[in-house]
């Protein structure tokens, strides 16, 4: 993250916890869905930072959300949207990649930490037991990893695209069919990735995996600098 959106943030951030209870949860809503959108998170700060000082001065004259936006707040999100220059594709594959760092880093050191291998290396260090540091990789980790990457993007996405979308029963219905069937597929991926599980592909020294991991974090902090 560059200083300019650090500092923007950090400002943004102050200034959200001045919005009362009455306006905060549509805010949030609309904040949601800014972030589901085509332009850069330092554009996506600087709307942040509009709409915040846009209600605060509202507050100030007695007045909500809704008397200074209107009812739809999506099309005055969409409209806001529409005059700034969207991602390039660099900086869409920038924020993909930081985002797959990142989550690496988080997921590796957790599967490490909870590994049966860990977990016997620690019991042989509390009884002076010889010491074996390999750690052993196996399918399911892999896949469970891919997995939870995967669902984690597609619900955010979903989430944040649909902030302030106003459904109809027929759009509920279809979301609560889409839902059912991705928690059915994610099952079946889970159940297969546990079956097999204790099938490994190799094993790689914990050092070495440690080395990995904090490279994956280093990666992406440098990625979030260039965003």
């Amino acid at each position: 993250m560059s200083n300019k959106l650090e500092e923007l943030s950090a400002i943004n951030n102050k200034l959200d916890k001045q919005i009362n209870a009455e306006n905060q949860p549509l805010f949030t809503d609309m904040i949601c869905y800014i972030r589901s959108a085509n332009i850069s998170s330092l554009n996506q700060e600087m709307v942040r930072h509009d709409l915040s000082e846009m209600i605060l001065s509202a507050q100030s004259r007695g007045e909500n959300i809704r008397d200074v936006i209107g009812e739809d707040f999506k099309e005055f999100c969409d409209e806001v949207i529409s005059n700034l220059p969207p991602k390039t594709l660099k900086e869409k594959w920038i924020e993909r990649l930081d985002s797959i760092c990142l989550c690496v880093s988080i997921l590796g050191t957790i599967n490490i930490v909870f590994s049966l291998d860990f977990i016997n290396m620690v019991n042989n260090i509390i009884s002076k037991q010889p010491l074996n540091y390999d750690i052993d990789v196996s399918v399911g980790m892999i896949v469970s990893i891919i997995v939870i990457i995967s669902a984690s993007v597609f619900i955010v996405d979903m989430i944040t695209k649909n902030a302030l979308k106003q459904e109809s029963n027929s759009n509920r219905l279809k979301r609560a069919v889409t839902g059912g069937v991705i928690g059915v597929v994610l099952m079946a991926v889970f159940i297969i990735t546990w079956k097999l599980g204790k099938q490994i592909l190799f094993s790689v020294n914990i050092f070495l995996a440690i080395i990995v991991i904090v490279g994956f974090f280093i990666a992406h902090k440098v990625l979030s600098k260039i965003i």
